[in-house]
């Protein structure tokens, strides 16, 4: 076993809270993004030839099929330090709002929303997803840029989302997944690894995920394999997680969370190349009547 894919259990968080975890990333975050304000995977197709653009891509597959225009009203959920919300009204001009556990992460996203000139479609809140704090039938589109993951009960965070989307609303979210095949001990210990790192629960298969909205109330529910997709990425994390891992000093707090976090990136795209993770998009709408 290599050095970068250990043991799971190598020395103490910064904290074993998803909150202060993401506060913890927050400067180093802001300073490799290089101003996509992309902490999420880019999606490569035919005529990709850039990161911006791969993000773009995994943004424009994120709202697939959701009939985005001025006057909509969505919900980033897990939105972040805002990327994807300020990204979603710039572009469609629609209402969003973004929610975080991060605390931190609001002020930042405000300034980032002003800053790009949108700060008056773009609100960020601090709460919990697990518990909505929005009233019934109030959203167009619920969207979750690789924030589902850490839904520790998935049934009862889409049968909130349920509740506040409108009637035809959407569900749509990209993220990574457990492929459902069976894992030697060298994969559990990837997942394991994963999970240590990113702070989440359990990954769950995409294949449950899907018969989780069917459960929640769903129709129309889709899902698309974007492994081949999303490749390309992480072979471009995994050349800059190993040259950061060295290269950036680890006794600071800040940047110990930062080498946790492209531990993540590397187990991911191992897992992904072992066939025990998969990348996809799902969705499901709310019935209209």
């Amino acid at each position: 076993m290599s050095r970068m894919q250990q043991s799971p259990v190598r020395g103490p968080h910064v904290d074993d809270s998803v909150s202060a975890y993401y506060a913890a990333l927050t400067k180093p975050l802001l300073k490799y993004m290089g101003g996509t304000l992309a902490a999420h995977g880019g999606l490569w197709g035919p005529d990709t030839t850039s990161h911006r653009q791969a993000y773009t891509r995994a943004n424009c597959t994120l709202v697939q099929g959701c009939d985005l225009d001025p006057g909509k009203w969505v919900l980033d959920a897990g939105c972040g330090v805002g990327g994807t919300a300020i990204w979603l009204a710039q572009t469609y001009g629609v209402h969003v709002t973004g929610l975080t556990n991060c605390e931190p992460h609001v002020s930042v996203a405000r300034d980032l929303a002003e800053e790009r000139g949108v700060g008056h479609l773009v609100e960020f809140r601090h709460g919990d997803f697990m518990d909505l704090p929005f009233p019934d039938a109030c959203f167009d589109a619920v969207f979750n840029q690789e924030s589902f993951c850490y839904a520790p009960d998935k049934l009862a965070y889409l049968q909130g989302v349920y509740r506040v989307l409108k009637p035809g609303g959407r569900w749509q979210g990209l993220d990574i997944m457990r492929s459902g095949a069976p894992l030697s001990e060298s994969q559990e210990a990837i997942h394991a690894s994963l999970q240590y790192s990113c702070r989440t629960p359990s990954l769950v298969s995409w294949r449950d995920v899907l018969a989780v909205l069917d459960e929640a109330g769903f129709e129309e529910i889709r899902e698309r394999d974007l492994d081949s997709e999303v490749a390309p990425s992480l072979e471009n994390v995994r050349k800059l997680c190993f040259l950061s891992m060295f290269l950036i000093p680890s006794p600071s707090e800040e940047n110990r969370v930062y080498h946790e976090f492209m531990q993540a990136a590397l187990d991911f795209d191992q897992g992904l190349r072992e066939g025990v993770f998969t990348y996809r998009f799902v969705a499901g709408a709310k019935p209209a009547s």
